[in-house]
């Protein structure tokens, strides 16, 4: 099989490997998961009625309103997960998950009791994780097919070398003839490792006040640091013509980091006086991200091309590495959907507290623009918007396609068993954003579908997070301390398969494989965590 030579000088000038899909900014914008202070965490995080707990300040800024005492709190703690992707082993990790406090004062006015003022950093969502996929039941297809199938619709000897499909071709997956490109060989099986690190923190300020004790209002303005990692190696194994295997590796090192912006206005009412009952409403801003990804690859295949010979080389018992440059880079904004939350709670004496909580959120309203100071507006003119920024017409529109909205239900108990210990309990179920059967296309007019160097993703299930806790007072200071299961599955797709009904090429080629769909793969994601907290309240 001869091939033109593309020299690592021409990877050099692309700008980026790796990009941003629907499903990379679901996992950015998710909130699902109890993160904050022990107290917080034990009772599930159902406090935006109750109020009083630092951590409240992202569910419902009203709730620190409710403070009649200043307050410091720093929470720390572990996490864990059954790894497959680790020989088997528990791995665990240490986690710094809040630091804040609040300032109340007390007004001399009618009215007005409290004024408070509160900022709390605390991460609002933790990617650490790792899992392992191993899927024997491939029934021919492959993912140099899917690659074969993009080459077919989108290859022009300019850009291509600085796509992953190019790539690939470049390190011999697949091949080309007078009718175009394709894959000569049938997959036996794949194996896929993910590791995750890192998180999203927000660092909240928060302006509150009680008004008669029956009316409390606030507002967060918050400020979002994104810290991404994610590794990925994915192998395939493949029989050749001659009975040998035919494998390959991708493995690609991705990290996004970034900022966003939101604000968070929200109100607990008593509605009935001298009643504990009480109402709470929340109502949050989408998000602005600003957003870099960047990353680094490497393709291990057993052929390559020898510029001193100019002669294709196959290599029976090793692997040539093919890797990307080091500055790969795309720089992208990313707004999340709005949130709306009510809630409710009340207390019995000293003893007992209890607090229910609603929250919706529609993922598929994720909106994706680039910024217009960096690219020339020649590559997509019709949305081209001189005075911001540049919209992902077509990636928009599978946001809407893949994702939906999403409910989530907290709820929360709280026992007084004596004047110093409390015990907690919390239960949260949140759904899927995911719609039923949703598949990830990269066969769609997208800037960031020529950049993307992974072709897996996974639909996520639902969410059952159960929490328990113990809390200790001693004058003004206390501890608490909280477990948290968090249980969710997936389901992990190592690619594309739209190429068995679309490309004709394939369909031709592959008559007994026309219509035919990947299976995937169940991915068990449930996670551990420990958590304490320390404080003082003066």
């Amino acid at each position: 099989m001869k091939k033109t030579y593309l020299t690592f000088a021409l990877l050099l000038a692309s700008a980026s490997m790796m990009a941003q899909t629907v499903y990379t900014n679901a996992e950015l914008s998710s909130t699902s998961d109890v993160i904050g202070t022990a107290r917080y965490v034990g009772m599930g995080g159902a406090l935006g009625a109750l109020g009083a707990d630092i951590s409240a300040i992202g569910s419902n800024p009203a709730a620190i309103g409710m403070y009649r005492r200043s307050d410091i709190a720093l929470t720390a703690g572990g996490m864990w997960q059954k790894d497959r992707a680790y020989q088997e082993r528990n791995t665990g990790r240490g986690t710094f998950d809040q630091m804040g406090f609040v300032a109340a004062f007390r007004i001399d006015h009618p009215k007005v009791n409290f004024v408070n003022f509160s900022f709390n950093y605390q991460k609002k969502y933790n990617f650490g994780g790792a899992y392992y996929a191993d899927n024997a039941r491939l029934g021919g297809l492959s993912q140099a097919d899917q690659f074969a199938s993009l080459a077919n619709a989108y290859y022009n000897e300019e850009s291509s070398p600085y796509t992953l499909y190019g790539a690939a071709y470049d390190a011999y997956l697949y091949e080309r003839d007078n009718q175009g490109f394709y894959n000569p060989y049938s997959a036996q099986r794949n194996r896929y490792s993910y590791y995750t690190g890192g998180s999203v923190q927000a660092f909240d300020i928060n302006f509150s006040t009680n008004i008669s004790d029956r009316y409390y209002v606030g507002l967060t303005i918050g400020a979002n640091n994104v810290d991404y990692d994610r590794f990925t190696s994915y192998t395939e194994e493949r029989d050749g013509s001659d009975g040998s295997i035919q494998d390959y590796t991708i493995d690609t090192d991705q990290r996004i980091s970034g900022y966003g912006i939101n604000l968070k206005a929200g109100t607990i009412i008593r509605p009935i006086e001298d009643n504990p009952f009480r109402v709470g409403l929340t109502v949050e801003t989408p998000t602005w991200y600003n957003l870099k990804s960047s990353a680094i690859w490497d393709i291990w295949s057993k052929q390559y091309y020898d510029a001193e010979t100019k002669q294709d080389m196959y290599l029976p018992d090793g692997y040539y590495k093919h890797s990307s440059p080091d500055d790969n880079y795309l720089e992208y904004n990313l707004r999340t959907p709005w949130r709306a939350r009510v809630s409710m709670g009340s207390t019995i004496d000293r003893y007992f507290a209890w607090g229910l909580e609603y929250e919706y959120a529609n993922y598929g309203k994720n909106h994706v623009t680039y910024p217009s100071g960096g690219y020339e507006p020649s590559w997509y003119d019709p949305y081209w918007d001189t005075f911001s920024s540049v919209k992902d017409v077509e990636l928009n529109k599978q946001n809407k396609q893949v994702l939906k909205g999403q409910h989530t239900v907290k709820l929360g108990f709280e026992f007084n068993a004596t004047d110093n210990l409390a015990i907690r309990m919390g239960y949260n179920y949140v759904s899927s954003m995911f719609k039923d059967g949703a598949r990830l296309t990269q066969h769609i007019n997208s800037y960031a579908m020529d950049y993307v160097s992974e072709t897996g993703y996974m639909n996520l299930s639902d969410v059952n997070l159960i929490t328990c806790g113990l809390g200790y007072r001693f004058k003004r200071f206390y501890i608490d301390m909280a477990y948290r299961f968090r249980q969710q599955s997936g389901k992990y797709y190592a690619f594309d398969d739209s190429f068995t009904q679309d490309d004709e090429i394939f369909i031709t080629d592959n008559p007994n494989l026309a219509g035919a769909t990947l299976q995937p793969v169940d991915v068990n994601l449930n996670r551990h965590t420990i958590t304490c907290t320390m404080g003082i309240k003066f």
